[in-house]
């Protein structure tokens, strides 16, 4: 099974993310495709489960980014499953992405009127460590085997 990525570049010194124009292809074995398919429909499982592989972390360093060891990337769609929401929400992103924050990280409002940039800003102040959780850093192995 080929499975399509798209990835966003971590500045560090900007704390921003800037897209990777390019689309990238993986094809995974049958192993692999088994352990897709139980989570394609568990979005941030599926993320943790590529970026804590060892086969996806090798083929990132070597086909997607090969020589840039200290990079910092985030996976910003897999497949058809899109995780940019993660990266580039703003204050004025859409209610969609308002009411997936809500739930995910269990913000309650008071009332419908409560401003919406209130509970903007918390989900932004929420969203700053579940960033650097989704963050893969690309690592020399020979250095973390050596220590």
């Amino acid at each position: 099974m080929q499975v399509k990525f798209e990835f966003a570049i971590y500045d560090e010194t900007l704390d921003r993310f800037d897209l990777d124009e390019n689309t990238y292809f993986y094809e995974l074995d049958d192993e692999q495709t088994q352990t897709y398919n139980l989570l394609k429909d568990r979005d941030l499982y599926l993320y943790n489960w590529f970026k804590e592989s060892e086969f996806f972390l090798n083929w990132i360093k070597t086909e997607v980014y090969p020589n840039e060891i200290g990079k910092k990337i985030s996976i910003c769609d897999i497949n058809d499953m899109s995780f940019r929401r993660y990266f580039f929400f703003k204050v004025t992103s859409a209610d969609v992405h308002y009411e997936y924050f809500k739930k995910l990280f269990t913000i309650h409002h008071e009332s419908d009127w409560q401003n919406r940039e209130d509970v903007g800003r918390e989900i932004l102040e929420q969203l700053k460590v579940k960033r650097q959780e989704l963050i893969v850093e690309l690592k020399d192995d020979t250095s973390q085997n050596a220590s």
